[in-house]
């Protein structure tokens, strides 16, 4: 499996850093993330997204947290008899649950995109997520797709590690 390294990666994981870089240094609940996706047949491509999860409420054991971010997925380029070649830019909004206890995060959200692929094809875009947290890092099964809204309808499926300042 090789995974695609194009200048719009580089170009949209520098985006996503400066974009946080502010809001990071002010302690202000951003998180980073990065990770491969893949949608049916395994085909792999990297992926990138940055977060900002504040507080709604305590809860006995765990947080509800509002989210927004944004998530980048590369394109794959021709190497797939699919449509599969741009980048993806999915902007979500939604909740996570955070168990203190334990760390079991889980997430759900809708979103819009700009550009399109047989794996994400119209909007809106539903974001769910399952990981678990370890003080500031989490590990997670994110995956995107428009719960067959709109034809074709692949999805992505993405593990991604996170960072969150």
């Amino acid at each position: 499996m090789q995974l695609p390294c194009g200048s719009a990666l580089r170009s949209g994981v520098v985006a996503l850093a400066l974009a946080a870089a502010p809001l990071a240094a002010a302690g202000s609940d951003i998180e980073l993330a990065a990770g491969a996706s893949t949608t049916t047949d395994r085909e792999f491509t990297r992926t990138a997204s940055i977060a900002w999860v504040p507080k709604l409420r305590d809860l006995d054991n765990a947080v509800l947290r509002a989210q927004t971010g944004l998530i980048y997925v590369d394109g794959r380029g021709p190497v797939t008899d699919r449509d599969l070649e741009d980048d993806v830019w999915v902007g979500y909004v939604g909740l996570r649950y955070e168990r203190t206890d334990n760390g079991l995060t889980l997430g759900a959200a809708i979103g819009a995109q700009s550009g399109e692929t047989d794996a994400l094809s119209g909007d809106p875009q539903f974001v769910t997520s399952v990981g678990w947290r370890w003080d500031r890092f989490s590990l997670s099964v994110r995956h995107i797709s428009n719960a067959s809204l709109h034809s074709p309808n692949n999805g992505e499926t993405a593990l991604v590690g996170a960072w969150r300042f």
